[in-house]
């Protein structure tokens, strides 16, 4: 109540106006200043946070492999297709990357005769995927009977290595990883034939219009366990 009093009188001494502008300032310099101070503290535990969040992610991966073999007729293209739901892919489990081999040879029986060309492709659509990953093999072909390999990145920035990473939180990162959107629609693999027939061919009775060709594919599927390992101070 003296404070109170003290600054009553003084504004009461009237000297036009001058005391109570020069106790206005002072009481707005002081509500400024603790203003600044809350914001600049809180600003700084907020930065303090999050500069010494450190979390280390591991990843498990699993292998997933079929065989498969299609006959295409001479001229034709077949499409196998792929998908989550038709692999059998939970939900729970990123997939990383798809690879193919592709493998065949001459069966018409015919002496001399040579190797069919096969044409094999896999379009960047249907399945969301890192279509822009410079390592990704979409296309091959070959006319002497040679294995053919696809190579399809899946989900983006993985790469099957441990990670420490910094800043955010735990829920940023095990949203970072857990986007079930890649590998979701279906991936068509597209193989196409092209017989061809020996120069001197003259057996009427062998007919060489089509040819088997043989599919392997692996799917690289992972989960992963983030733990915080940030230095408490």
């Amino acid at each position: 109540m003296q404070n109170g009093g003290r600054i009553s009188e003084l504004i009461r001494d009237s000297d036009n106006g001058k005391s109570f502008a020069i106790v206005s300032i002072m009481l707005l310099i002081g509500f400024s200043f603790h203003g600044y101070t809350f914001v600049v503290s809180i600003d700084d535990e907020i930065r303090a946070k999050y500069a010494e969040s450190e979390f280390n992610i591991q990843f498990f991966e699993e292998i997933l492999e079929d065989d498969d073999s299609i006959i295409v007729g001479d001229g034709n293209t077949e499409t196998i297709t792929l998908s989550r739901q038709n692999i059998g892919v939970s939900l729970t489990k990123m997939i990383a990357k798809l690879e193919f081999t592709i493998t065949y040879s001459e069966t018409s029986g015919e002496f001399g005769d040579p190797c069919d060309e096969v044409r094999v492709e896999v379009p960047p659509n249907g399945m969301v995927a890192d279509w822009q990953n410079e390592n990704n093999v979409l296309a091959n072909s070959t006319d002497d009977c040679e294995t053919m390999s696809l190579l399809i990145y899946i989900y983006p920035q993985y790469d099957g290595m441990d990670k420490n990473v910094s800043g955010n939180d735990i829920e940023y990162w095990e949203d970072a990883w857990s986007n079930e959107t890649y590998g979701s629609g279906d991936l068509n693999l597209r193989i196409s034939v092209d017989t061809n027939r020996p120069a001197t061919s003259f057996a009427p009775t062998i007919d060489d219009n089509d040819e088997e060709i043989n599919i392997n594919w692996r799917l690289t599927i992972f989960e992963f366990n983030i733990e915080d390992v940030s230095i408490i101070q």
